[in-house]
């Protein structure tokens, strides 16, 4: 049939021509498939032969317009539509598949233009787009979606083709497991390694809470799931170790020690990915994952984890409190402050989370690891250098020579800040949280709620640049101790200097103040006896006598009690004839 200058058919024979007559056996014409390495001439056209087969199979007229006139669809149909023969000479309807060899040349020339005008970009992405057609006749068939079929396609296709056709599945939605095992969601998708061998190399240099830099790029600030810090560090730390390998959950949490509900850590990566911004929140995983395996880490943390892990005590009572006695602190602290003090130093040591730690064989009632973050936050600079001094002893005392803490470097092909939904950690200078702090910020929430951000935001910041407001507190409980002696109630004194009435006990009493006992509130005294009158003389119920007077039955019920008056019998009273 003749065929216009510039049909695509032509082109794509041009092309064919020169690839089949090269010289050398390997081409890099095919970069955005194969990348910059040269690739055998043998296997593009493999790749290109099983592209082309699935053309015939799946694309519709329209898709067929787009590389050949009416004419040339028309006779490519014809041939697609025309039985076949089977071997007992009956002749049914068949689907071409991948083991038929067409026949007609303009059936052949379409299918070849196709795969052609797809396989040939220079950039991955480019690839993905102009194969994505076919994906999605693909799904719509009901067929041949999941990895494993795809992969059967032919025992010749390479895995950078399978690679490129699973990112074209998964460019909008598609398995979170599976993006992250194939690297769909960067330029260069790759099937994934086999065994444990990759992540658990990869668990090694991967803390079980992930850095505070990366988690506050990629955690949502607001979300439909309801997401909490700790747990948001740990799920990223195992998503991680999922990138480029065929390993599942419990499998990754097992390697890194992490002990997360499997409903939890489910619920929380489900809801990162579900996330408007879930995409990028896989690539910027699997780039993390690809930069710890080509520049490695110079902590080993799994190391760590085996020799700190079990331990419950990193520094002595006595030499804790000499370092709070040094720091400039005027009265006892609360016996908690030791364990919070091994907390920090577990933490810092094993890159886990703090719940992961064994519990000290002498605890008291105050101490409580919800109270962890309040007492991090209110961490004198002094106590901070001698917590840190004291690991760099313990890592020296096993003979570790790393540094105490590090952290990846953001890679170049890092997603754009406004495309991630977390936040950057130099968003906000130091200098404006400390202001913040010194003019009455009493915890990282107020302090966040200020400076619109979240409490992480302020704890991380606060964590590198560690401020003391112990002088102003202080001065601040000094004035409390004073007003109280002077015969101020706690509710006056919560009032004229401000403070809640928790907080100022609280203060007092580590201030050694004694508390006075507060005489008993006598609400609604002056109805008292019309109370007791309805109640024995009217016989009225608590709710109606809540509703005469204007108060709540439980206020009803307290009166009585107080009074000393005797509680009739619940239930109905028989009717007096």
């Amino acid at each position: 049939m003749p065929l216009a200058v510039d049909s695509p058919i032509l082109l794509a024979q041009q092309q064919l021509t020169e690839l089949i007559e090269n010289d050398p056996l390997t081409t890099t014409d095919f970069e955005g498939v194969y990348g910059s390495a040269p690739v055998a001439i043998s296997q593009v056209l493999a790749d290109l032969r099983t592209f082309a087969s699935r053309v015939l199979a799946l694309a519709h007229d329209d898709d067929l317009a787009c590389w050949g006139a009416d004419d040339l669809v028309h006779r490519c149909n014809a041939y697609r539509q025309a039985p076949l023969t089977t071997y007992r000479g009956r002749r049914e309807a068949h689907t071409r598949g991948a083991w038929v060899a067409p026949t007609d040349a303009a059936a052949t020339g379409i299918a070849l233009a196709a795969a052609l005008d797809g396989l040939s970009r220079t950039d991955p992405q480019d690839v993905v787009a102009r194969i994505a057609w076919l994906t999605d006749r693909l799904e719509a068939k009901g067929g041949g979606v999941a990895h494993c079929d795809i992969e059967k396609w032919s025992s010749e296709v390479s895995p950078e083709l399978v690679a490129m056709v699973l990112s074209a599945v998964h460019r909008s939605q598609g398995r979170r497991a599976v993006r992250l095992h194939y690297r769909t969601t960067t330029g260069r998708p790759q099937r994934p390694a086999k065994g444990l061998q990759l992540p658990l190399a990869r668990a090694q240099k991967t803390p079980v809470s992930l850095w505070d830099t990366w988690t506050l790029r990629l955690m949502p600030g607001t979300c439909r799931g309801n997401l909490r810090w700790s747990t948001v560090q740990q799920a990223l730390a195992v998503s991680t170790l999922q990138v480029g390998a065929w390993i599942n959950l419990p499998q990754a949490q097992n390697l890194l020690g992490n002990n997360l509900p499997p409903k939890t850590l489910s619920r929380t990566l489900e809801t990162l990915h579900t996330h408007e911004a879930g995409v990028e929140i896989l690539r910027a995983l699997t780039l993390l994952a690809n930069l710890l395996d080509h520049e490695g880490s110079p902590i080993n943390y799994a190391r760590r984890r085996k020799v700190f892990g079990q331990r419950a005590e990193f520094i002595a009572p006595e030499d804790w409190l000499e370092i709070e006695r040094k720091s400039g602190r005027t009265y006892p602290a609360p016996p908690s402050h030791v364990h919070h003090a091994n907390r920090w130093i577990y933490q810092r040591l094993t890159g886990n989370p703090v719940r992961l730690m064994r519990v000290a064989p002498i605890r008291n009632r105050d101490d409580k690891p919800k109270k962890y973050p309040q007492f991090t936050f209110d961490l004198h600079p002094f106590e901070v250098d001698e917590l840190t001094r004291r690991c760099r002893q313990l890592l020296s005392e096993e003979s570790i020579v790393e540094p105490l803490s590090w952290e990846p470097a953001f890679p170049v092909e890092m997603p754009a800040p406004v495309n991630l939904p977390g936040v950057l950690l130099e968003s906000i200078h130091h200098s404006k949280v400390h202001d913040v702090i010194l003019a009455g910020g009493p915890s990282a929430s107020a302090v966040a709620n200020v400076l619109n951000t979240s409490a992480a935001h302020i704890r991380c910041i606060i964590d590198r640049h560690p401020l003391s407001r112990r002088e102003i507190l202080e001065d601040r409980n000094e004035k409390w101790r004073q007003l109280y002696l002077a015969g101020h109630s706690i509710s006056d004194i919560g009032r004229m200097v401000g403070g809640s009435h928790p907080v100022i006990a609280r203060e007092l009493r580590q201030m050694g103040v004694e508390i006075r006992s507060r005489a008993p509130k006598r609400q609604y005294e002056r109805l008292t006896q019309e109370v007791i009158h309805r109640y024995t003389h009217l016989e009225e119920s608590l709710q109606d006598i809540a509703g005469a007077t204007g108060m709540c039955r439980a206020t009803v019920r307290n009166i009585l009690e107080r009074e000393g008056v005797s509680r009739r019998p619940c239930g109905r009273r028989p009717l007096q004839k």
